[in-house]
């Protein structure tokens, strides 16, 4: 049988040849799912889907009668290519032309402190969601995402892709560990994620994930790769940010950890609790680039974040909800 072929395409095959041959081989294809339990009111909606100024989204979850994930890539004003700096990025067309990628880990925590206290950083999830004591954890620091991105801007959406897609054992068993929807319960041993599967997952799929693999297979391994490529330094972050409940820390302490590669480091620009010298902590970046013969997330090279990230860095000190809570103050500065 023809090996599953699950990142991105080579330069030299045509994009339907390499679709045929997935398709041939059996690989990423869409898992028969009808789960209208999945179902819930408000979500993916035929028109007016969108983001909230909250970050809450109705573009997300089960399509209406639980018969796929919500092709959030079909919403109004959706654009494969979002380029701030024509310069750098004006020529770009999102196939398979991206820069550099973005490994993003976020502080469970301080997401479902946000979740609770009205905004949602990862675009996600449904008005009202908020994590639940039955999740996979709640605690440390979790995928958000690997993003590919351009200097000075982005692509996204750049193939059709139908979801939920059966996922290998050992990649789902780590992503239940690794890439935690905290709003869901955990997952039951042997069975699929179903109504989880199209909330965090599907959305990052979808959206980035798309212009990195051919299917979710790939998408997945390479993230989850470049996470266990960073063990010992998330490790060490986890127990730094874990400190930084307690106290204020340096920003640079944690910026340390990974060095000499530079980092982004980044706030809840919305936390009440933000002051001009601390900033409430929400997610790291790390960055990595493409070899000529990439073919893996071993193939990925880790280098310095280029430019300006999306979103809030930290000021000199920073501070963390603690790992045991999920929506009161406990911030000590």
């Amino acid at each position: 049988m023809m090996p599953c072929r699950t990142l991105r395409h080579q330069h030299f095959f045509a994009l339907h040849v390499v679709i045929a041959a997935i398709a041939l081989a059996g690989c990423g294809s869409p898992a028969p799912a009808h789960h209208p339990e999945c179902a819930v009111a408000g979500a993916c909606p035929s028109s007016s889907r969108g983001v909230a100024p909250s970050g809450f989204t109705n573009n997300t979850g089960w399509s209406p009668g639980g018969t796929g994930c919500c092709d959030i890539c079909s919403a109004a004003g959706t654009r494969k290519v979002n380029c701030f700096d024509a310069a750098t990025c004006g020529h770009k067309t999102g196939d398979d032309d991206w820069d550099f990628l973005v490994l993003d880990q976020i502080w469970l925590p301080q997401l479902c402190r946000a979740l609770a206290h009205g905004h949602d950083p990862t675009l996600t999830h449904l008005p009202g969601a908020v994590c639940r004591a039955d999740a996979t954890r709640r605690s440390s620091l979790s995928i958000h995402g690997l993003w590919p991105n351009y200097v000075g801007g982005y692509p996204q959406c750049c193939r059709h892709i139908s979801l939920p897609q059966k996922l290998p054992l050992e990649v789902l068993t780590k992503a239940r560990e690794e890439w935690v929807d905290p709003t869901h319960a955990a997952a039951t041993p042997g069975k699929d994620d179903e109504c989880a599967f199209c909330s965090m997952w599907a959305h990052e799929t979808m959206k980035h994930g798309t212009c990195f693999a051919m299917d979710m297979i790939g998408y997945f391994k390479a993230a989850l790769g470049l996470l266990e490529r960073l063990q010992e330094y998330t490790r060490a972050a986890n127990e730094l940010l874990a400190n930084a409940s307690q106290v204020a820390v340096k920003t640079n302490d944690l910026i340390h950890i990974f060095a000499p590669r530079r980092v982004q480091i980044l706030c809840d620009d919305q936390d009440a609790n933000n002051s001009k010298s601390a900033g409430v902590f929400l997610e790291l970046r790390t960055c990595w680039n493409r070899t000529a013969n990439q073919q893996g997330d071993s193939d990925l090279v880790w280098i310095d974040c280029p430019g300006k990230p999306v979103g809030t860095p930290c000021p000199e000190l920073l501070i963390a909800v603690s790992d045991v809570t999920t929506a009161q103050d406990v911030y000590v500065i």
